[in-house]
């Protein structure tokens, strides 16, 4: 996912599984081995955001935005095996968020550059709807719940426009709804606590994280993010905690969910930007993307187990949740405006993560 700043926001840039029976045998042990980056490819064309583990496809999916100006922009799919790739599905515009509803097999993107979310039917990689409210729209996350057939994107407010959170009705692929009283600007990420009907949304100018009811979109309480620069975040339903990256602190901040009170606070490297919570194991993954790495945080201890080099600039975290494997996408350094793209072997990459 894009990295955040004020100044980027000004100025419009940003950023088939293994068999389950594998799986037990692999990573759903009482002692879990040290996790390790097992492989890792280049991809073309470059500006790699999101990513996302598909059951509808037995795929991975990727954001490749391309260079700035140019029109390479694509959706590629890799083998979760061998990372190679099998697809790419042309864009007009760049996607840099991604979300999957396996259920109804639609991969929804968020355009940033053009203020709109495209609703992508995976089974024949056609767009079946472009939706948008403001062309204006900074929108950046999209995360989906897959019971309700709902998707909610978080729109950055700035310039005096308000945030807000949109929430299509999967159905119609149409916005349902838009919740923009008391958020203010700056929202970032997102977070769903299903069972609560709430979502939390993490705000970079304040440090803070709002908690929403997602019937009315009314908020019902924020508290400090207990770092700098909160990001992106994610809940942890079992311990009814919340997990919060700070991009600006280089930290990780666990929070009691209902009392916002700070559990710990984590220094994981320079640039934490996304945080990705592993469904089998427990452990937290946190892309650093100043620092290069992804760190694994025990979920019970709450200690950094390992810090490993993915990439030049580490982006997003998924974890495929058939396989337990772990997947990260890595961006190669700017060149600036009208630049040739920097040789960097280790940007523009995916790389998995294995324990």
């Amino acid at each position: 996912m894009a990295q955040i700043s004020e100044r980027m926001v000004l100025s419009r840039r940003h950023g088939l599984g293994l068999a389950a029976t594998l799986a037990f045998a692999g990573w759903l042990r009482p002692a879990l081995a040290a996790a390790a980056v097992q492989h890792k490819v280049k991809l073309a064309p470059g500006g790699l955001y999101e990513l996302v583990a598909s059951r509808t496809t037995g795929l991975l999916h990727v954001a490749a935005a391309g260079s700035r100006g140019g029109n390479e922009a694509v959706i590629l799919a890799l083998d979760p095996r061998t990372l190679d790739v099998k697809g790419r599905l042309a864009l007009p515009q760049p996607a840099f968020g991604l979300a999957v509803n396996d259920s109804t097999g639609t991969l929804y993107t968020t355009n940033t550059r053009s203020g709109s979310v495209s609703a992508i039917d995976l089974r024949t990689g056609r767009t079946v709807a472009t939706i948008a409210r403001d062309e204006d729209a900074h929108v950046r996350q999209v995360l989906v719940d897959e019971e309700a057939n709902k998707a909610y994107v978080s729109v950055y407010g700035y310039r005096e426009k308000p945030s807000a959170i949109w929430v299509i009705d999967g159905a119609r692929n149409e916005v349902a709804a838009v919740f923009d009283k008391g958020l203010d600007e700056g929202l970032t990420g997102l977070a769903l606590d299903r069972t609560g009907n709430r979502a939390f949304a993490t705000r970079l100018k304040t440090n803070d994280v709002l908690t929403v009811d997602l019937a009315d979109g009314a908020v019902k309480r924020s508290f400090a993010s207990g770092g700098e620069g909160p990001v992106n975040a994610a809940y942890d339903a079992a311990r009814n905690r919340l997990f919060v990256a700070n991009q600006k602190s280089g930290t990780l901040t666990v929070l009691d969910a209902e009392s916002g009170t700070v559990v710990k606070s984590i220094a994981t490297g320079a640039g934490a930007l996304g945080v990705t919570l592993h469904p089998g194991n427990g452990t937290i993954l946190v892309a650093n993307r100043g620092a290069g790495t992804v760190s694994i945080v025990d979920g019970t201890t709450l200690v950094v187990r390992n810090s490993l080099a993915t990439g030049s600039h580490p982006n997003t975290v998924a974890v495929d949740p058939a396989t337990g494997i772990a997947y990260v996408t890595n961006k190669a350094p700017s060149a600036g405006r009208g630049q040739p793209p920097v040789d960097d072997p280790n940007g523009d990459t995916v790389c998995m993560i294995r324990f």
